[in-house]
């Protein structure tokens, strides 16, 4: 996270948050982390409409983890009026000071104008301030979350769907010559990161339809080829040299996907997400939960939980049944992100 906000009006803060959060900020709680007078990390929950008591813990808590945090501002969004969520600002307030945080403010962006809960007046400003901040500021507006990964157009996603049915002919037939490139996974899949496998966009989805697969994939995709490698079940000579450095690479792994270990390559990532975009938007509905659920994760990496939650939706619309959903699902929901986006400055949604 980059933007930066120092000597900020609450105004200012106000019409910051969709550039500090990446997104419309409607129906949100978000957590501003200062050290001394700079913004140091942001977090981003959903609007909760009820539990106060349980939602205030997992956000104080999470919030925890932001290192050399001194103060906080905690601001509520909401299409209500500003006074509505009083009780949870309240809470929000109390539990931050018996953390040993300093609350140097407290906003509520509603309906009818934006104000502190910690004016004793308790006065509501006009909206126009925060647009006329807005305009001042001149931050670049945030890309919308997609409801749905965009389809390719007709003509190419029909001749993606007939080399899925070829590449399905040819497993059922036991005429396995032209998959001769499965035989090595991990270098098939570095290909596609570099951007040289793009013939080979059919084989790589057919390759992801398998459990084992897409989790490698994805882990490779963020941590690098040596662990792919470590992970590939083949004994190629790459694995087996892999294998003297992640000697564990199947803990190692169940790890990394619960989002403890080391940091991922965020280049690597971008690069992977680019890749899953154009699979996905070329995939009939039954192929796209696989990478879906890998682009969700991926996302989830770099400390983005709501759009990742976005693709986790979109994957369980089509199969709601499919495992990997409701285990990513899960993890999502509870507003769990990976220890590694909280080692240095970083916002979190």
């Amino acid at each position: 996270m980059t933007t930066l906000i120092r000597k900020a009006t609450p105004a200012d803060l106000l019409a910051a948050l969709p550039a500090l959060i990446g997104r419309d900020p409607l129906g949100s709680v978000v957590l501003i982390g200062f050290r001394g007078k700079r913004t140091h990390g942001v977090l981003r929950f959903d609007l909760p409409k009820g539990g106060y008591k349980r939602f205030t813990a997992t956000a104080v808590g999470t919030f925890c983890r932001i290192p050399d945090v001194d103060d906080v501002v905690p601001v509520i969004c909401t299409d209500a009026p500003a006074a509505a969520h009083d009780e949870l600002m309240s809470t929000l307030i109390r539990r931050f000071r018996q953390a040993g945080f300093g609350v140097r403010d407290a906003l509520v962006l509603g309906a009818d104008g934006w104000g502190s809960h910690l004016d004793p007046d308790r006065r509501v400003h006009p909206i126009a301030e925060v647009e006329a901040a807005a305009t001042r500021l001149d931050l670049e507006p945030p890309t919308p979350i997609p409801d749905r990964v965009p389809r390719a157009d007709d003509v190419s996603c029909r001749r993606m769907r007939d080399e899925m049915a070829w590449l399905r002919e040819r497993v059922d037939e036991g005429d396995l010559d032209e998959l001769d490139a499965l035989d090595d996974v991990p270098f098939l899949a570095e290909n596609a990161l570099s951007g040289d496998g793009a013939a080979r966009d059919a084989l790589l989805l057919f390759a992801l339809q398998s459990a084992p697969v897409r989790d490698l994939v994805m882990l490779q995709w963020a941590f690098g080829l040596e662990l792919g490698d470590a992970l590939w079940s083949a004994d190629t000579c790459a694995g087996i040299e892999a294998r003297k450095v992640y000697a564990d690479a199947d803990s190692l792994a169940a790890e990394l996907m619960l989002g403890r270990g080391p940091a991922p390559d965020t280049s690597r990532i971008d690069a992977a997400r680019r890749v899953l975009t154009g699979l996905i938007g070329l995939a009939a509905d039954d192929d796209r939960p696989a990478p879906l659920c890998m682009l969700a994760w991926l996302t989830w990496a770099l400390g983005r939980g709501s759009e990742a939650g976005a693709y986790i939706d979109e994957a369980l619309a089509i199969a709601p049944e499919y495992s990997m959903g409701h285990l990513l699902d899960t993890i999502f929901s509870t507003g769990t992100m990976p220890d590694w986006v909280f080692t240095s400055p970083q916002t979190a949604t």
